[in-house]
């Protein structure tokens, strides 16, 4: 990575997506996407390539909040069990 690359943070994370039987969604870290300074595009950094080809970028916020949503659902079910 360059020096500019190392001080920032990345926009988007960069996740091979894989859907199991059930239909459950399973993100691994692939590699990172960080902006250009003059703000019209992306660096994407990888650290390992998907053997499909696809990647998925998400922001660091978006993966947050669909996490947080995922546990609170998880907790909502429980509580009625």
């Amino acid at each position: 990575m360059s020096e500019q690359n190392e001080k920032q943070r990345p926009s988007f994370t960069a996740y091979q997506v894989k859907t199991d039987r059930d239909e459950k969604s399973h993100f691994t870290k692939v590699g990172a996407a960080f902006p250009h300074k003059d703000g019209k595009g992306h660096t994407v950094t990888l650290d390992a390539v998907p053997v499909d080809g696809k990647i998925v970028l998400r922001s660091a916020k978006e993966r947050l909040k669909s996490s947080k949503a995922n546990e609170r659902s998880k907790s909502q079910d429980m509580e009625r069990d």
